[in-house]
């Protein structure tokens, strides 16, 4: 998903649900994750974000189970997040087993409003084809570019074997590729002689008469 779009869409969002999504992103979170973290799984002074239960329906009913993979986590948000969340919960009020995350009313975000609210920004942004579950891959994809490992992304993501993180850095390394070709294709090959004296070299007869 590209960052842009994303940033369209979190701007066109209420502002309950853009700052949500933002700690979606950062925290490479799953949106029943995202729904079930408490004001007291943020640490303002760390960044960290501890996240260690998810909220899934079943049969009709919202149920609170351990992760998806039964394990918990804490991942550093990114310092743009982590103060607009310290800042959100600075300025709310509520107990610290509360939820994160309320609607204008008080009551907790939910599945169904969270994802009605991401496809009416998405749809008036232009960017339909983009869903809410992209953020998380979004994200992970953007840690992978910046050089995170294979463990870290596991760490990050909260997955328990090394083949999801891979997809992450599979997709940095294709990125990688599109921007030393896209360096290319700006400079015109201008560097790309089959002589590395040349290029290292080049020095044409008019300097080497002193008429530069």
């Amino acid at each position: 998903m590209d960052p842009h779009a994303l940033a369209e869409i979190v701007a066109a969002m209420p502002g309950h649900y853009a700052l949500a999504v933002r700690v979606m992103f950062g925290g490479h979170l799953r949106l029943g994750e995202l729904l079930a973290l408490q004001r007291a799984d943020f640490d303002a002074a760390t960044g960290a974000l501890r996240i260690e239960r998810q909220e899934i329906v079943v049969q009709g009913e919202t149920l609170v189970t351990d992760t998806k993979t039964g394990g918990a986590r804490t991942v550093t948000l990114p310092p743009s997040v982590a103060v607009a969340l310290a800042q959100h919960l600075a300025e709310t009020k509520g107990f610290g087993r509360g939820p994160m995350f309320s609607q204008t009313d008080g009551a907790a975000l939910t599945r169904h409003g969270t994802q009605q609210a991401w496809r009416k920004a998405a749809r008036s942004t232009g960017h339909e084809r983009y869903h809410l579950h992209d953020v998380r891959h979004a994200g992970l994809t953007l840690a992978a570019q910046s050089g995170a490992t294979t463990r870290e992304l596991m760490a990050r993501a909260g997955h328990r074997t090394a083949r999801a993180a891979m997809i992450y850095q599979h997709a940095a390394e294709e990125r990688n590729a599109l921007i030393a070709a896209a360096m290319d294709g700006l400079s015109g090959g201008a560097l790309g002689g089959t002589s590395g004296t040349r290029v290292a070299r080049p020095t044409p007869p008019a300097v080497e008469r002193g008429n530069a």
